[in-house]
């Protein structure tokens, strides 16, 4: 079982990289007509900006700034179909992958922060008939799982993350489930990376130094191994993982730059594999106007790893670490 949850973990992963290149191509220029469209100020468009006191200094949000969370979906639908009717609010699958873009269009820029999965915060419950029956200190990956709909799992899982990080707000979200690994792939026509240290264990041309085109099962070995590969901590495979999403970033704009029709291919083909709350027209719409704006290197909150009485992993962030991050990229010291 546990095999089972590993390599399903790890499909996840790899599906949550190509859809994060893809979110930061394509979610940009969604944003980048709607903020075309305001008059005047530009804090007129976006109605009164909201100030904050941390430790005896005086924040300000900052006039145009976007959040977007991407989620990679644990959940099978064989799984589902077992479920029974008193299970049902509780069965929308694991966010195993979670990553927050903060689109800065005033600097121009795309700040980044992947959330570990095992982190601890406050989860809405649901009981047995649906309803809301508290919060309670869980894994926040858990979240996602409570709700009968697609929209109701996206919803626990944006109050978790708004609770992780102070209680900001976020604008639009984008969810998958890993089954759209294999088409994500095959459209984006393998990915260029730099082997970092050895993995001959993994693939026996994968040697120190190496460039090499990930196709197919390899793109997820890369960013799956993790035991046989260096100390095997799971440090390393993030720092591999960010790799993969570079090389996966410079190929989606060379791909949209060869051909401005590929992008409404590719979001015409994840259409069934995605829960957004954007119109797929303006995305569409946008592709376009591409506007690159420097992405910068992803971000991690501070804390440490332990094992929680259950068992299972818990990740405590470091107190205040998660506000610090807030106020360091949507607001601004006043």
């Amino acid at each position: 079982m546990k095999r089972k949850v590993y390599l399903k973990a790890a499909l996840i992963i790899a599906c949550a990289l190509i859809v994060l290149a893809v979110g930061l191509v394509l979610l940009r220029q969604y944003d980048q007509s709607r903020y075309s469209e305001q008059r005047g100020e530009m804090s007129e468009g976006f109605g009164e900006l909201r100030t904050v006191e941390w430790n005896g200094e005086k924040y300000q949000e900052k006039p145009a700034v976007t959040t977007l969370l991407i989620a990679g979906i644990d959940k099978t639908e064989d799984h589902s179909a077992l479920v029974s009717s008193t299970q049902k609010y509780r069965n929308g699958g694991q966010s195993d992958f979670l990553v927050l873009l903060a689109i800065d269009h005033t600097e121009k820029k795309i700040h980044q922060l992947q959330i570990d999965r095992d982190t601890m915060t406050d989860v809405v419950v649901l009981g047995v008939f649906g309803n809301e029956t508290g919060t309670r200190k869980l894994q926040i990956c858990l979240s996602h799982s409570f709700g009968e709909t697609p929209e109701d799992n996206a919803k626990y899982t944006i109050r978790a993350v708004q609770n992780l990080l102070g209680g900001i707000e976020i604008d639009g979200y984008y969810m998958f489930n890993y089954n759209a690994v294999p088409v994500l792939n095959d459209m984006l026509g393998g990915v260029k990376v730099t082997i970092r240290e050895d993995m001959t264990s993994v693939n026996p041309a994968w040697t120190e130094g190496t460039v090499v085109t990930l196709r197919g099962k390899d793109a997820e070995r890369f960013v799956r191994a993790r035991r046989s590969v260096g100390s095997g901590t799971n440090q390393e495979r993030m720092t591999r993982q960010n790799e993969y999403m570079r090389g996966a970033i410079s190929q989606m704009n060379k791909l949209i730059a060869g051909d401005p029709g590929f992008g409404e291919s590719l979001l015409s083909s994840m259409q069934n594999l995605a829960e957004t709350n954007m119109s797929m027209n303006r995305l569409v719409t946008e592709i376009d106007k591409a506007h690159a704006y420097e992405v910068l290197e992803v971000d991690h909150l501070d804390g440490e790893y332990v094992t929680g009485q259950t068992g299972f992993t818990e990740f405590h962030m470091k107190e205040n670490a998660a506000v610090e991050w807030v106020l360091d990229h949507i607001y601004t010291k006043q």
